[in-house]
């Protein structure tokens, strides 16, 4: 899952800024990777969270070009998303996994956006935020995804434009509920904290059993 993002605002702050939202974006990828499988009873997704380069606050961390776009490339996912082929034995438990995994892109830039909007003390809503605004949220590449994953379970741009909003809502209702942004703060934190390269699959979810342990919340 690759974060596309460009920064209009200058200076260290900016980048403190831009380390912080891309902290959430990822936060939100795992936290549905994770509970949103467990939820649905589907095979783990393992994954690893790279942090580069994170203490750089001036200028953008890593900057390349890519359709034209600067792409500040702080934190990035690298999900395992094979499933065991025996799992996906018929129709359904592909459109499962594949609806599933569209959720989890979406999560992403849905949780970037969330802690933006908190920031800025603004109401949190479905009806103001619309799927094509989260390319405002480092979203542009989860959301070329998305349309792939699409365009397999849909036919018709009609049919594809349902789904979505479909599972739009899942994810949005996902980010919003309170025990998953407690998860995913306190994962968000906690890769802002980390003083190492990489963020593992066992790290990550050790992080949202504790906050799941200390705040007695449940998973589901």
């Amino acid at each position: 899952m690759q974060r596309y993002y460009q920064t209009q605002e200058k200076g260290t702050f900016a980048s403190l800024e831009t380390i912080r939202r891309t902290a959430f974006h990822e936060a939100g990828h795992v936290a549905a990777i994770f509970l949103g499988n467990k939820r649905k009873e589907l095979p783990s997704i393992y994954f690893q969270i790279h942090i580069h380069n994170r203490k750089k606050l001036v200028s953008p961390v890593l900057t390349r070009n890519c359709d034209s776009q600067q792409i500040d490339d702080l934190l990035t996912i690298d999900s395992g998303a094979v499933v065991e082929r025996q799992y996906l034995s018929t129709m359904t438990d592909c459109q499962l996994a594949y609806e599933a995994y569209i959720i989890n892109l979406l999560a992403g830039p849905l949780a970037e956006a969330k802690y933006v909007f908190l920031r800025d003390n603004e109401i949190f809503n479905a009806n103001l935020l619309k799927p094509d605004a989260l390319k405002n949220y480092g979203g542009n590449a989860d959301m070329q995804e998305v349309q792939f994953y699409l365009e397999s379970l849909a036919p018709s741009l009609q049919e594809q434009e349902t789904k979505l909003n479909q599972l739009y809502v899942e994810a949005f209702r996902f980010v919003q509920n309170p025990y998953n942004w407690k998860r995913i703060t306190s994962l968000a934190n906690h890769i802002l904290d980390s003083s190492e390269g990489c963020l593992g699959y066992e790290q990550a979810v050790r992080v949202l059993h504790q906050v799941r342990q200390y705040a007695n919340i449940p998973w589901l």
